[in-house]
């Protein structure tokens, strides 16, 4: 297993640098230090204009749930699409799939080309602070992130010679999980050095339903629990970095690998006999999926008082397999000598750089040029068929200024040209040869106005584009996870769109007030449709076609927090969204309900404790074919404890989602076309020691 290789040269290169830095003379002045620091840590994306919003380790802590995006899913805007049981990926205000990207080590993350239905491989422990960019960010990030990009944060390297860690455990009652992860870390001299390995299991998950409901068939959960739906994670991930004079580098090596079944009631057509229980909620039987992904990257930056160069390279390796007992997905097809349960088998590589040159010329300016490459490949087999296998090229160059004249008005604006060729191989699945080039750019405008101490006022307005992907443009085959038969179109054009935001914030003494509404127009935007037709292949469903129409999108998040009384503080938090297709005459598919947050806290020092109402309206603007999902109330609560000891800390997390155990449906759950409903109430405790 790569993994295991990946950890035995992560512990070498960490013991040899290690060695190799109490051999090494620091030659950096204190004050040299602290610049380099303070410029790794804020992101490009850290301009004037852009609506964004920093999340802090300790509220990714505080609402861990059984992924990152459930964590992430308590900021107004975002929203996290579940694509199962224990996975979901990012959507904001309503856009998601290939709109969003995420970005680690100034890597975007690979693996959504293949589908819908793929989450994040990444170690949620190892993530010590996101920034969430609202509305189009295709300037810095590139073509896939027309509708935001989530970026997680690089961490802090200390200023002093030290030696830390942390050690955790967390355990979550709805799936009995556990898990546990280790990180150690050391600073000397120039050479900072960091280890974590992670490792999870959790059984069967529990709903607060007997039945569900597949193609007007009322099929059971024996024992509430949904069947096959265990599954196991290992995650290591080293970081090593050097620091000398004026330039700085870091190397990244992260291996995340996933194991997990699929619903017996979610793959295929389900029965009351594969329905019964196994009486191991611990077992991973057919069907299931492999994941393993592997990615280097390394940064490289050289900074004086004006200027700063950087260059970072990636690359990263996705492998996917779906095991599944062999059934025909075309007529007279037989079962493959070798691995005859392999369905499918998809291999992305990926390698990717950038370079950029930014420019302080002044007090007032700061100016950044860059330009970026991607490159890759995926490889297919198994028996099934989804996309076929192609190679991809974009390359991109952008440009970015920010402008502070005084104190209450800053300015920006942005531009970026991308050019793309793709070119997929013919398939016997009626799936020809495609060879197609795409070129189109991407502009922004924005200022900020502060008028007085608590008072600020941002504004932006923007042109996005985005790219074809490999799956819209030639899918054709079963998706089961998904219960559709997926269709592209080659003939697709890039999607393009305008964007104005507009935010207000106040603060206050005891008072924290913002406001963020936005508009989006859309000529061209691809959305895969419910046809309302059935497919001829065997066990596919309806066929949901990817087509090309106008949309717009508007709506907006509020956030206001009120200090009550000492210690006590109340927030309120809600986000709408809106959306219509121009040719449907209906809202685009997949599209979030309003949603809103009332929560008491009590906050002192080490303590703090919450009750919070989460409320979900009826989500009755669907496209056609689409279902309602009715509205819902949770009751969620939680809090921590921290010990300090000397320069040791040991805290305690406690979250209960669901404590009520209410029986509701997500519209953004791929489970909800069975009406299967989300996990029962969950108890999650997390004990974590850091020295």
């Amino acid at each position: 297993m790569r993994i295991k290789h990946t950890i035995f040269f992560l512990l070498v290169c960490f013991s040899s640098l290690t060695i190799h830095a109490q051999n090494t003379d620091l030659a950096d002045t204190f004050q040299l230090e602290e610049i380099v620091v303070a410029g790794t840590r804020m992101p490009v994306t850290g301009v004037v204009a852009a609506p964004s919003v920093n999340i802090a380790s300790e509220e990714i802590n505080l609402h861990m749930g059984h992924s990152l995006m459930d964590a992430l899913s308590h900021t107004e805007g975002v929203q996290a699409m579940d694509i199962g049981v224990g996975f979901s990926k990012p959507m904001i205000r309503g856009l998601g799939f290939q709109r969003v990207v995420v970005s680690e080590n100034g890597v975007k993350q690979e693996g959504q080309q293949w589908g819908a239905d793929h989450g994040l491989e990444i170690d949620a422990f190892h993530v010590d602070g996101v920034m969430v960019v609202k509305g189009p960010a295709s300037v810095l990030y590139g073509s896939d992130a027309m509708g935001g990009a989530i970026e997680i944060l690089p961490p802090v390297i200390p200023y002093e010679d030290t030696l830390s860690g942390e050690v955790l455990f967390q355990h979550q009652s709805v799936c009995s999980g556990m898990s546990g992860s280790a990180m150690l870390a050391i600073k000397r001299k120039k050479v900072y050095s960091q280890i974590r390995y992670t490792e999870r299991h959790w059984g069967d998950y529990r709903v607060p339903a007997d039945s569900f409901t597949y193609l007007s068939m009322r099929l059971p959960i024996n024992d509430r629990r949904l069947k096959n739906t265990a599954g196991k994670e290992r995650s290591a991930n080293g970081l090593l970095a050097f620091r000398h004079k004026k330039y700085e580098g870091r190397l990244n090596i992260s291996d995340n690998y996933q194991k997990s079944g699929f619903f017996s009631g979610a793959h295929g057509i389900p029965n009351n006999s594969n329905m019964l229980s196994d009486g191991d909620k611990w077992n991973i039987d057919l069907p299931y999926s492999l994941v393993n992904h592997f990615k280097v990257s390394s940064t490289n930056k050289w900074t004086t008082e004006k200027t700063q160069t950087m260059f970072v390279l990636g690359f990263q390796q996705n492998h996917r397999e779906e095991w599944s007992k062999f059934h025909t997905h075309t007529v007279g097809q037989q079962p493959p000598a070798v691995d005859p349960d392999k369905e499918l088998m998809l291999d992305l590589r990926t390698i990717s750089g950038k370079m950029q040159f930014r420019l302080t010329s002044s007090d007032e300016w700061e100016h950044y040029i860059g330009v970026s490459a991607s490159f890759q490949k995926n490889e297919i087999g198994g028996y099934g068929f989804l996309i076929p296998s192609y190679r991809r090229g974009e390359y991109g160059a952008y440009y970015l200024v920010n402008y502070k004249p005084s104190d209450v008005w800053a300015f920006n604006a942005s531009a970026r040209y991308d050019i793309s060729h793709i070119h997929t191989e013919a398939h016997g699945n009626d799936v020809g040869e495609v060879v197609r080039d795409f070129n189109d750019y991407s502009l922004a405008i924005g200022a900020v106005y502060t008028p007085k101490d608590g008072h600020e006022w941002r504004g932006s307005i923007g042109r996005a584009y985005r790219l074809p992907s490999a799956n819209e443009l030639t899918s054709n085959g079963v998706h089961h996870g998904a219960f559709r038969h997926e269709l592209g179109d080659s003939s697709l054009v890039g999607e393009q769109g305008w964007q104005a935001d507009l935010s207000y914030s106040l603060r206050r003494e005891r008072v924290e007030l913002s406001l963020s509404p936005f508009f989006s127009y859309y000529p061209h935007f691809i959305s895969l449709h419910p046809t309302g037709q059935w497919s001829t292949l065997p066990d596919a469903g309806q066929i949901y076609k990817y087509v090309d129409a106008p949309a717009t999108f508007f709506g907006g998040e509020t956030r206001l927090k009120v200090k009550l009384v000492r210690d006590l503080f109340y927030q309120f938090s809600g986000e709408y969204v809106r959306t219509y297709d121009y040719e449907s005459h209906t809202a685009t598919p997949f599209s979030p309900p309003a949603t809103m947050r009332n929560t008491i806290s009590w906050e002192r020092k080490r303590w703090q404790a919450y009750a919070e109402c989460q409320s979900v309206a009826t989500q009755r603007r669907v496209c056609h074919n689409e279902d309602e999902t009715p509205g819902y109330n949770l009751l969620n609560v939680g809090g921590k404890v921290e010990i300090k000891i000397s320069s040791r800390k040991l805290s305690l997390h406690v979250n209960a989602r669901n404590l009520l155990n209410t029986y509701h449906l997500n519209h953004l759950n791929f489970y909800r076309k069975i009406e299967l409903p989300e996990a029962g109430v969950d108890i999650q405790s997390t004990i974590r020691f850091t020295f």
